[in-house]
């Protein structure tokens, strides 16, 4: 039976810190992703400024506003997933609106294909219009063909796209 809470930053941080780097991961430029995952974790967990202390201190920041979703999700105890929305006001001219950005959103391996990016996916939309929002907005990235679909799929368009072009290999090269 699923079950889902509010992310406590102290007790889930390593699994916060596992989850939002595989996130990152699987959602990287194509150039992150030629190294296996544990490289990139290695590198995501040991850099300066540290990215993980980063991360924890915008989520936490983001949580002192009440329509902030940050939830892990559980199956008896065993986390399935784990969701994080932020909202942000707009103002354009005579135009206020209101977005909810889908910061992070993952389900854990054994949990794939079960329907449950769909579910987490619905129950930040419902959350996002309770609290205001006009606008839900979760970007991915260009080789995460399974969130992709997962967007289509729940009416999302495209509403932005950046490219990225190398102008030197060397540096990238040496690092690997």
């Amino acid at each position: 039976m699923l079950s889902r809470r509010k992310v406590d930053i102290k007790a889930d941080k390593d699994t916060l810190l596992e989850l939002h780097c595989r996130i990152n991961y699987e959602s990287a430029a194509p150039l992150s992703r030629a190294e296996p995952y544990d490289q990139y974790r290695e590198k995501w967990l040991s850099t300066s400024p540290s990215h993980p202390e980063i991360f924890l201190k915008d989520l936490a920041e983001s949580m002192a506003d009440k329509r902030t979703i940050a939830e892990i999700w559980e199956d008896d105890g065993a986390v399935v997933g784990y969701l994080w929305v932020r909202f942000s006001d707009l103002h354009w001219g005579d135009d206020n609106l209101t977005t909810a950005q889908v910061y992070d959103l993952m389900v854990t391996d054994d949990y794939q294909r079960h329907g449950i990016g769909r579910k987490l996916l619905a129950h930040a939309e419902k959350l996002a219009r309770d609290r205001g929002a006009d606008i839900l907005r979760s970007g991915t990235g260009i080789e995460n063909t399974a969130s992709q679909s997962l967007h289509e799929s729940s009416a999302f368009k495209i509403y932005y796209i950046e490219y990225e072009k190398l102008l030197t290999n060397e540096k990238i090269m040496e690092s690997r």
